[in-house]
C-alpha cells in the first residue's frame, strides 16, 4: 500500500494525526506493507523531529512543493519554467508541479495494490497516472466544503461542492469517519462509499481512581485548529464564569498557547501518554462549535469511561443523537449546568457513563474499524 498522509502520523498532536497513526496499526494488523509518503512543508513546519516508527511502515518519502535551488539543476530551472506559465492550485498550495513530479516518481518505480490518499484535495496527485492497477481509495477526513464555509463564508458553495464530488468520484471506494457525511457522500456517490468511524483500544476498565480520588473535574484535549481555538475561547467567555470557582481543569496539546494557567487551570502543552490524565479526570468537555467529522477528542473520552458535555458538534458524526454518553447543548447556562449535575449526581453520572461505554463498544472499538477495513481491502 502506498499511504499519503501529509503530516507526520506518528506526532500524535491532533485528531486528525490519531486517525492516520490508528489507521496504520490496523493495516499493520492486516499484514499490508505500507509505503508512507508526506508532505516537506508539513514535516518541517512542525518543528518537531520525524520520530517515525518503522513498526507501521516499510518505507518513507518526504516530498516538496519545490525542488532544493541549484542553478545548475535541469529540474530547478524546470520548476522555475512550468511555474511562471502556470497558475496556482487555489484548494492546495502544495500541489506544485515538482510535487506531482515527485509522487509519480515513486509511483513509477514501485507497485502497490492500494494507493490511499488522505484527503480529497489530495486527488491530482495520482489523476491521469498510470496506478498499474492499484485500488483507488481516499480518506476523506472531513466535508471540505463545510470546513471551508466555516472559515470563508463568502466561499461559492456551489462550485467547491462540486469539486469536492468529482474528486470523490475519481476513487474505487470513499471512506468517510462520520456518519453523517457518509449520508451526504453516499448519496451522489453510492455504494463507493463507505463509514469507517476512527477506533481505539477500550480503556475503562483499568482506571485505578474512584470518582473522588481523581485530580481533575474536567479535560479538553484539542491541538491549536482555529475550530478548538473558537470552542475553549467560547468555554472561558461564557461558560466558565457560571461554574463553581472550585473546579479543576486540565486542557492538553497545542490549545494551551491561547490562554494563561490559572490556580485551578492546568495547562500541559504535550503528553506523550494520555492514560493518567484522563484517569485523573471526571468529565471531558467539548465545546466545538464549528467544524466537520466525529470529533476524535470525544471518542478517545468514550474509550476511558468518561461521559462528555458538549455542544451538539459532540456528537457530529455520530450513528445516534442520543443515549451516547453526551450530554449536550449549545446554551452557555444548560452546558454548565450539565457539568454541576454530573459531577453533584452521582446516579446521573454512573448512567451517563454506562451509556457511553455501551455506545463506544458498539461502535468504536478497534475490533469493529479492523472489520471494516477488512471488508474493503480484499
Amino acid at each position: 500500500m502506498l499511504f499519503f498522509f501529509p503530516e507526520n502520523p506518528f506526532s500524535k498532536k491532533g485528531g486528525n494525526i490519531i486517525r492516520a497513526y490508528s489507521n496504520l496499526r490496523i493495516f499493520k494488523k492486516l499484514n499490508i506493507d505500507v509505503d508512507l509518503v508526506g508532505c516537506e512543508g508539513f514535516y518541517k513546519d512542525s518543528g518537531e523531529g520525524f520520530g517515525l516508527d518503522y513498526n507501521y511502515i516499510k518505507n518513507f518519502h518526504l516530498v516538496g512543493r519545490k525542488p532544493t535551488k541549484n542553478l545548475l539543476s535541469l529540474i530547478y530551472w524546470k520548476y522555475k519554467i512550468i511555474k511562471l506559465f502556470s497558475k496556482e492550485n487555489k484548494s492546495n498550495f502544495f500541489l506544485t508541479a515538482n510535487f506531482k513530479d515527485c509522487f509519480n516518481k515513486i509511483l513509477a518505480e514501485n507497485s502497490y495494490d492500494y494507493i490511499v490518499i488522505s484527503y480529497e484535495f489530495w486527488t491530482d496527485l495520482i489523476r491521469n497516472v498510470n496506478l498499474k492497477g492499484a485500488t483507488k481509495i481516499v480518506d476523506t477526513h472531513d466535508w471540505i466544503t463545510l470546513n471551508e464555509y466555516y472559515k470563508n463564508p463568502k466561499l461559492d458553495i456551489g462550485k467547491k461542492f462540486n469539486e469536492e464530488i468529482q474528486n470523490l468520484n475519481f476513487y474505487d471506494k470513499v471512506v468517510t469517519i462520520s456518519r453523517d457525511e457518509f449520508q451526504v457522500f453516499s448519496n451522489f456517490l453510492g455504494d463507493k462509499v463507505v463509514n469507517i468511524p476512527q477506533g481505539f483500544p477500550s480503556h475503562y476498565e483499568g482506571n485505578p481512581k474512584t470518582f473522588s480520588e481523581k485530580k481533575f473535574d474536567l479535560i479538553f484535549v484539542g491541538s491549536n485548529n482555529p475550530f478548538n481555538v473558537q470552542a475553549v475561547k467560547w468555554f472561558f467567555e461564557m461558560v466558565y464564569p457560571l461554574l463553581p470557582k472550585n473546579l479543576n481543569l486540565c486542557f492538553i496539546g497545542k490549545i494551551c498557547e491561547y490562554f494563561k494557567e490559572e490556580p485551578n487551570v492546568h495547562l500541559i502543552p504535550f503528553a506523550e501518554n494520555l492514560d493518567d490524565y484522563y484517569y485523573d479526570s471526571k468529565i471531558a468537555i467539548c465545546p466545538m462549535l464549528e467544524g466537520t467529522g466525529i470529533k476524535i477528542k470525544v471518542v478517545e473520552a468514550l474509550s476511558y469511561g468518561l461521559p462528555v458535555v458538549g455542544t451538539v458538534k459532540a456528537v457530529d458524526g455520530f450513528n445516534s443523537k442520543i443515549q451516547n454518553g453526551c450530554m449536550i447543548s449549545n446554551d452557555a447556562s444548560e452546558f454548565a449546568e450539565n457539568i454541576v449535575k454530573l459531577l453533584s449526581t452521582e446516579s446521573l453520572y454512573q448512567s451517563i457513563v454506562q451509556e457511553g461505554i455501551t455506545f463506544f463498544d458498539n461502535h468504536f472499538t478497534e475490533k469493529e474499524v479492523e472489520n471494516d477495513w477488512k471488508n474493503i481491502l480484499n
